[in-house]
Parts: C-alpha cells; sequence; structure tokens
C-alpha cells in the first residue's frame, strides 16, 4: 500500500511553491517517479526482480545579513525494498561569513575530488548505497566548520560530531545479506574531525587534506554459522592530496589518499585525464574522453573494487539547448581481469520534465575480487521520470 506520507508531502510541496519562493531567497524540489529491474532473481525467498517507487526532494536557501540558512530533505519509498523506505536531511545548516572567517554548524554534504569513477578523498560524509553504488551520492553528517579565505585559497577545518552506517539496501545484494548490526573496532565510532587547505594557482587548482576517524566504508566479514556478512568500521588516518590542471587541450586529474588502518600503512590513489573531442560536431558540440588509472594496496579491506583497474568512458551533452547526455564508464582490473559496465542517460523534455535511465553490469569477475564478484549477478536497469521547479 503506497504509504500517506509521500502523497501529503507532494500536496504540501506543489501548492506550495509560490509561497515557498516569496520566503526564501532559493527554493526547489523534485518529484520523481522511478522502476528498477534486475535481470536475475536474488533468491527464492526474494524472488522480486521488479521494483516501483517514488521520491520526493525539496531544496531551500535563505540570506540574511552576514548568515545563510540551507536546507535539503530527500525521502523515498520502494515497492520491494524496506530499506529503500526512508528520509534523511541531507542538509540542515546555518554559515556565518564576512571578509575574514565563515563559521558554519548543522548537517550539511561534502565533496571531496576531481574523478569521474572512484573519488578515493571524498571521505567525510557517508555514503548512501541506497541510491547509487558509485558513492557520489551522500548522507547528511552533523559538523562545525571554520574557514579562513586567503588570497589564492582557502584553509578549513570540520569537526564531525557523529557517525553513520551504512544502511545496506537488499539488492543490489553482496553475496550474502548484511547484517543489521554493526561492530566497531576497539568500539570507537566518532564522526572524526579533518582539515583542508584549497589552492587557486594559474592552471592549478589543488587541495591537501587531513582526516581523523570512523571509516565510512565498512569491511563486511563473512559469519558462515548466520550466512550474513557483518559490517565491520575500522579507524583511519588519511593524508589527502586532490588536483586538476588545466591544459589547453585536455585535462589532468589527481586524487591519492595515504594513511594508516589497523597499524598498516596504505596508498590508495586516481590517476585521470579528460580529453575533449570534436569528431561528431556535427551532431554534438564536444565528447570528453575519460581515462583513469585506481590503485588500492590494501586487498581485501579496500574501500571499492577499484584496486588495480583501468577506468575508460566518455561524456557529452546533446540537443540544441543541451537537452540531454550521457555518461559511459567501463572498468578493466588488471589482476583479477574483472569487467565493469555503467551507462547513465537523461533527457529534458521540458523545462518542468525530464526521465533519466541508468545499466549497470558485471561483464566478468572471478572469485579473488571480492566486491566486484558479489555483484556479479546483480545488474539492472533503472528509470526514472522527475518533475522539477
Amino acid at each position: 500500500m503506497f504509504p500517506p506520507l509521500y502523497i501529503l508531502l507532494i500536496f504540501i510541496i506543489l501548492p506550495g511553491k509560490g509561497v515557498a519562493n516569496n520566503l526564501f531567497d532559493d527554493f526547489n524540489a523534485d518529484l520523481a517517479t522511478n522502476g528498477r529491474y534486475y535481470f536475475e532473481e536474488k533468491s527464492e525467498a526474494v524472488s522480486d526482480q521488479l521494483s516501483g517507487g517514488i521520491r520526493v526532494e525539496a531544496k531551500l536557501k535563505y540570506a540574511l545579513e552576514k548568515l545563510t540558512f540551507n536546507g535539503e530533505i530527500f525521502t523515498n519509498w520502494d515497492s520491494m525494498d524496506n530499506a529503500r523506505r526512508y528520509t534523511d536531511i541531507r542538509k540542515a545548516n546555518v554559515y556565518f561569513s564576512n571578509s575574514k572567517i565563515t563559521l558554519g554548524a548543522g548537517v550539511d554534504t561534502f565533496f571531496w575530488g576531481v574523478s569521474e569513477s572512484i573519488n578515493v578523498v571524498n571521505v567525510l560524509n557517508q555514503s548512501d548505497l541506497r541510491e547509487s553504488l558509485d558513492g557520489k551520492v551522500k548522507l547528511g553528517q552533523t559538523f562545525i566548520s571554520m574557514s579562513h579565505p586567503f588570497s589564492n585559497g582557502e584553509f578549513s577545518i570540520y569537526f564531525l560530531p557523529e557517525f553513520r552506517p551504512i544502511d545496506f539496501p537488499e539488492r543490489p545484494a553482496f553475496g550474502l545479506p548484511v547484517s543489521e548490526k554493526n561492530v566497531y573496532e576497539n568500539n570507537e565510532k566518532e564522526g572524526g574531525f579533518a582539515t583542508r587547505a584549497l589552492f587557486y594557482f594559474s592552471d592549478y587548482e589543488f587541495a591537501v587534506s587531513y582526516f581523523e576517524g570512523t571509516r565510512r566504508s565498512p569491511i563486511l566479514i563473512p559469519q558462515v554459522n548466520l550466512k550474513e556478512l557483518l559490517p565491520y568500521y575500522i579507524q583511519t588516518k588519511n593524508v589527502l592530496l586532490d588536483g586538476v590542471y588545466l591544459a589547453d587541450d585536455f585535462t589532468l586529474k589527481l586524487e591519492a589518499k595515504f594513511g594508516k588502518e589497523r597499524e598498516s600503512a596504505f596508498t590508495t590513489s586516481n590517476i585521470g585525464i579528460e580529453y575533449p573531442s570534436y569528431i561528431l560536431e556535427d551532431y554534438i558540440d564536444e565528447i570528453i574522453f575519460i581515462a583513469e588509472y585506481v590503485f588500492d594496496d590494501r586487498g581485501i579491506t579496500a574501500e571499492t573494487h577499484g584496486q588495480n583497474d583501468i577506468f575508460i568512458g566518455a561524456k557529452f551533452d546533446f540537443g540544441e539547448t543541451n537537452q540531454g547526455n550521457i555518461r559511459f564508464l567501463y572498468s578493466y582490473d588488471l589482476d583479477n581481469k574483472g569487467q565493469y559496465l555503467e551507462l547513465n542517460y537523461q533527457y529534458r523534455l521540458s523545462d518542468y520534465v525530464r526521465y533519466k535511465f541508468k545499466f549497470i553490469s558485471v561483464l566478468d569477475s572471478s572469485p579473488e575480487d571480492q566486491r566486484l564478484h558479489a555483484l556479479r549477478k546483480e545488474e539492472f536497469v533503472k528509470l526514472s521520470i522527475h518533475y522539477a521547479f
């Protein structure tokens, strides 16, 4: 049965559009219905391959002299997966700014990184796996921050008082059900703290950061007797580097993380290049080709399936007014020969209506690549129709 909460939210947001625009400096909402189809059944007990759902996302901003208030709420309902029936406050914060300092507090989503495939330095927020497997969609994180601008950059300090474990959806599955119980190294589950120095020099933009706290991505430990995976969250210390060099004909990108976990040092990085091409300029203004190499020496405790992997892909807009865009990404594991494919497509029908299509497939995998191998029967397509204002 469709829950009345979502109907209520829709009827509040739609007629309140004009009122909200008068009250706030910026207000927008996105209402969407979606369908997801898995090509294979998960198990005899959970055989549903097709699900439908609805999501509501609203954002607002209000400025008052030196204060800025931001809010963002996301709520989702899914016909098949109970874990996808949830509401999250992505933002509920206030910032005070003057020429010398910016102070912030509340809930926010922060994005660090420059890569198209895996952002190894994006460590502050918890990933929302119910919305995206690539880790780019984040849950809200409580914080207190202070930033100080200087002539060619900014220095920031973050205190993150709370840690949020991942809520794993029923699908995509990871080979076994994931336990609702979480275990923490030394029983520590603090959000952590971080510092970040951002610099701009001519064609260069780069940042040096430090993070210490509970690692956002757990190690999934098989519990043979219970036939499930137990999330184990460890403590981590990270020195982070990310940067971009903008040349006339190409763009170089780098993300690197050096740290210590469980008394062992580790290194992970993503080195990439983007190259624009005009080979189809009669139809498409510009195609940007992507090539990235991801390295992680942590083995089975790595945070993603990218450990010695090459990612290649392309992205481009099309249509007279850039009505649509396509993003294609393919990865090949140099060690285990695993292959992963992701295709994203969206098209804007009008100023208010657009639709999105997503396809994910594990083309090949081996048992040695535990993360990718666990997703080998989780191929799916997703179609969503959005009304935004």
